[in-house]
């Protein structure tokens, strides 16, 4: 049995089907329907019901929705029959909510509430600002960071980052975790999960006391970093395992075995205090150069003979990340501040 909506007087006393077939009475009589397949609930629906609430009538409520008022009622009488009771009163003065019209009109409020917050949120995210976590390899986070903080500030779309340090490894089992958005590292990686961007190249330089730099100078006149390896100039001062820059290190200087390797140290800092003491050589990144310069005044510099070591700075993300408009503007921005530490450095390398 259907009914034909065209005003709210027009209603049948009791228009609202029950699942049972039976007889269900309300304050205006009987009503009898058959089965039918309920609905989900709508936010159309509860947008019109809340319209109707707060004009007082269905005339009213569809001017001020912009819809037909046959339109409007029958959305309201989709709500009632999923809910299967009636929400308002009707007569020929308007319309007065029932018991169950004020409990449903209370959390239809706050149902329309949250579902603006959602779509607030959504417009929101769509204009920024950006918030990133953003992991940075330890042998590289201090230098880079503040630059990179400057660049980031002067962008148009704002990119809020917050910064983890770790090493390589740590940091990408936190990007494949997804607990982090993007790293960056050395290069390369090789995983099919991540997406690789170059942002710099990063020389290693063959940093020590003054004595020691001029006794290498002596014994190599090619300045090649594997030539350490041959000298007796005191221990390679290197990062402890787990520490890819202490890797390259003994890579570039053909370190065969461990002898005359003293690798026990955590940070690059240190590494370079104890170079700066005279207590060894070791090879630091140009990037670092002018802050552990600063701190250090005894630490010099040295930069050895072409192809020179070095390293590659990449920025890393997960393929399937689902919003990739800030990933050039980050790289970007890191590759200006990688680029200004090396050219700050220059003056102090020999």
């Amino acid at each position: 049995m259907l009914f034909t909506v065209s005003a709210p007087a027009a209603y049948p006393p009791c228009a609202f089907p029950l699942t049972d077939g039976k007889m269900r009475q309300c304050r205006h009589g009987f009503g009898r329907f058959p089965r039918v397949q309920l609905m989900p609930v709508t936010l159309r629906q509860l947008r019109y019901f809340k319209a109707v609430v707060e004009h007082g009538s269905f005339a009213r409520a569809a001017e001020a929705v912009f819809v037909s008022q046959p339109a409007l009622s029958l959305q309201v009488r989709e709500l009632e029959t999923n809910l299967g009771w009636p929400l308002f009163e009707r007569d020929s003065h308007g319309v007065v909510l029932t018991t169950l019209g004020r409990e449903i009109h209370e959390q239809a409020l706050r149902v329309l509430d949250e579902a603006l917050l959602l779509e607030t949120k959504g417009k929101l995210f769509n204009k920024g600002p950006f918030n990133i976590a953003l992991g940075i390899v330890s042998t590289l986070a201090p230098y880079l960071i503040p630059g990179l903080k400057e660049e980031l500030s002067n962008l148009e779309d704002r990119i809020d980052i917050a910064v983890y340090e770790a090493t390589s490894q740590q940091l990408l089992n936190r990007l494949l975790g997804g607990h982090i958005d993007a790293a960056i590292i050395s290069l390369p990686i090789g995983m099919l999960e991540l997406t690789e961007r170059d942002l710099f190249e990063d020389p290693l330089l063959l940093a020590g006391s003054s004595s020691r730099l001029a006794a290498f100078r002596e014994l190599s006149e090619d300045l090649k970093a594997e030539n350490l390896a041959k000298s007796d100039l005191g221990p390679l001062l290197c990062l402890n395992e787990g520490h890819c820059l202490g890797d390259q290190v003994l890579g570039a200087c053909s370190m065969g075995t461990m002898e005359g390797v003293h690798r026990s140290l955590e940070s690059l800092g240190s590494v370079a205090r104890l170079a700066g003491v005279d207590a060894g050589l070791t090879l630091i990144p140009e990037t670092a150069v002018a802050s552990e310069h600063a701190a250090s005044p005894g630490l010099h510099f040295l930069r050895l003979a072409k192809p020179e070591p070095k390293r590659r700075i990449g920025l890393v993300y997960r393929v399937a990340f689902h919003d990739q408009r800030w990933i050039e503007p980050l790289a970007d921005c890191a590759t200006r501040a990688g680029k200004r530490l090396i050219e700050q450095s220059a003056p102090l390398i020999g």
